[in-house]
């Protein structure tokens, strides 16, 4: 029987290390959400070196998306997307954004999962809500210069997550049988006056 002695310090990268630190990424956002935790956090749950996480991870927005998210997510690619035309049409190019990609039977059925079931389903949802605020909406609302980008991208998570309980999950009517275009459209006014416009 091998008697040696476990080394001191952080464990080493291994095979199952990122998978490792996704699980306790996982774990620790569902139980506090996005905002409060950070990536040093997450390396003392996954009992790894920081310099670990950072060389899996490129953000903690990179580990929320893989930890959490049902599907992958291009934050960069998204707001080329939503900016790279008109600026009077950002909201809709936000809305159409959100709304086809919540349409996707591996997202809905991912997003539901989040927000109704388990112990932890206020803070998941919750930490779904910092993120989307913070990482998805607040930099376009910085891109056009507000200084209350984090505000508007609690609004425009509001809004958008709010139409994604109230229709896939409630399935309120008339809402849920409203014409995506429709949602579009209504939707894309109020992201438009919460990420581009001056109040």
């Amino acid at each position: 029987m091998n008697t040696a002695a476990r080394p001191r310090g952080r464990r080493p990268g291994n095979d199952d290390t990122r998978g490792t630190i996704r699980d306790a990424a996982k774990a620790l956002f569902s139980a506090e959400g996005y905002d409060r935790v950070s990536l040093r956090a997450i390396a003392r749950a996954a009992d790894v070196d920081p310099a670990l996480v950072h060389h899996y991870y490129d953000s903690k927005a990179a580990l929320f998306v893989e930890a959490l998210l049902p599907t992958e997510v291009d934050l960069a690619e998204v707001h080329r997307h939503i900016l790279g035309g008109e600026v009077a049409e950002v909201g809709q190019r936000a809305a159409r954004s959100f709304i086809s990609a919540c349409d996707a039977p591996e997202v809905n059925d991912g997003y539901l999962w989040l927000i109704s079931q388990g112990e932890q389903q206020v803070t998941r949802f919750r930490a779904v809500q910092e993120f989307t605020a913070r990482e998805l909406y607040a930099p376009i609302a910085e891109h056009f210069g507000h200084e209350d980008a984090v505000l508007r991208g609690q609004l425009a998570a509001a809004a958008t997550l709010g139409l994604f309980a109230s229709r896939n999950l409630l399935q309120m009517r008339p809402l849920s049988t409203t014409a995506v275009r429709t949602l579009v459209r209504t939707t894309g006014h109020a992201l438009q006056q919460y990420l581009v416009d001056t109040w």
